[in-house]
Parts: C-alpha cells; structure tokens; sequence
C-alpha cells in the first residue's frame, strides 16, 4: 500500500473518529442540560413545599388577633352573633390570602412537574391542595357553627358543639398529636422521596470524570 493511500486512510478514521467524538460530546451536554433543568426543577418544587409548610403553620398559628377579623366589611342584616363569628373566621381568611402567593405558585409548577417527571409524581401537589382546602371549608362551616353556638348558648345541640371542636383541630394547631400537621409532614416527606434523588443523583458527567481521575 502506498504512502498517499495510507494517509487517506487515516484521514478518513480521523473523520470517522472525530464525527462519534462529536456527537457523543452533543449527547453528553444533552444529557447535561436535562439533568440540570431537572434539578432545578426539583429544587424548585421542594422550597416551595417547604414554604407551604411554613405558611400552613401560620395559618393555623392558636393565637389570634381579632382585630384582624374586624376589617372585614360586614353582610347586611347581620346578627350580632353571625358578625363575631364571622370577625373570628375572617382571622383564618386573611391569614390563607396573605399566603396565598406560595399555594399559587405551587400549583402552577404542579403542571410543569407532571410533565416533566409523569402524572403519578403529581399526588403530593393534590395532597396540599386538600389540605389548604379543607382549612378553608372547615373554616367557612364554623363561622356558622360559631354564629348558632353564640346564639343558644348552653342550648347548643351536642353534635353541633362536636363539629366545632372537629373543625376547629383542623384550622388550629391541635398539639403533639395534631392530624393536620401529621399530614403535611407526610406529604413533606413523600415530595423529598422524590426530588431528592433527583438533586443529589444527576450530577455532571464531568464532575464524574475528575472525582474518577482524583
């Protein structure tokens, strides 16, 4: 084989060489840029289930500053005894429209997670969202549970005053064994399971390759 023959040889191995370096180097800075939108994304959806987990502690904060209740403007023809019931459930409003902002926020990413990481990862979104939920629903049925109670007095039926301390374990922080707080701290722990190994699991090829080299 001649000198000029060999060249071309090796010059088309080159090319050939050059052309898989290429593409496995395209492949790899692909593989790179998922990784770190996924973890972003993943660190993302975890401060803010962080953050929701906060402002659901405020929400439910035990001690209540009534003037708050009283900057809601009144229905007409309120009873003196709806008015104070629904002053006091007005504390609980205001509190979950000052935070409003994270739950927002939260369940707009919500979308963007199912997309990127499947429907079935979507459940601890739906789960605060039941939470937050029933913290407003509860609360709505005690401003006229709150409203009966003050109007009979000890006349109140049992199973009225039984719904009131129902619900009220559900808007305020019900101690040590609080089913409220249990649950969101479930639904915390469910969220890290899976971003966690999403954070802490894609790292960079390279950074891979020179812990490899050390």
């Amino acid at each position: 084989m001649d000198a000029g023959r060999v060249i071309g040889l090796f010059s088309n191995i080159a090319v050939i060489v050059a052309s898989i370096a290429a593409v496995w180097g395209v492949s790899a800075w692909r593989r790179e840029f998922r990784g770190k939108r996924d973890m972003e994304l993943a660190e993302n959806a975890l401060e803010l289930f962080y953050r929701a987990e906060r402002a659901i502690e405020a929400i439910r904060f035990p001690i209540w500053n009534l003037a708050d209740g009283r900057t809601r403007s009144p229905e007409p023809n309120e009873t003196p005894e709806e008015k104070e019931a629904r002053d006091r459930a007005y504390v609980v409003f205001k509190r979950m429209k000052d935070h409003s902002d994270i739950f927002d926020q939260l369940y707009t990413l919500r979308f963007r997670f199912m997309a990127r990481f499947g429907r079935d990862r979507s459940k601890p979104f739906d789960e605060m969202k039941r939470v937050v939920d029933t913290i407003w629903v509860c609360t709505q049925k005690l401003a006229e549970y709150w409203a009966e109670q003050l109007r009979d007095g000890d006349r109140t039926h049992q199973s009225t005053k039984n719904e009131i301390t129902e619900y009220e374990r559900v808007i305020s922080y019900a101690g040590a064994k609080d089913p409220t707080e249990s649950r969101v701290r479930d639904i915390i722990a469910e969220v890290e399971g899976i971003c966690r190994p999403i954070i802490q699991g894609k790292r960079s090829w390279l950074s891979r390759l020179l812990r490899g080299a050390d």
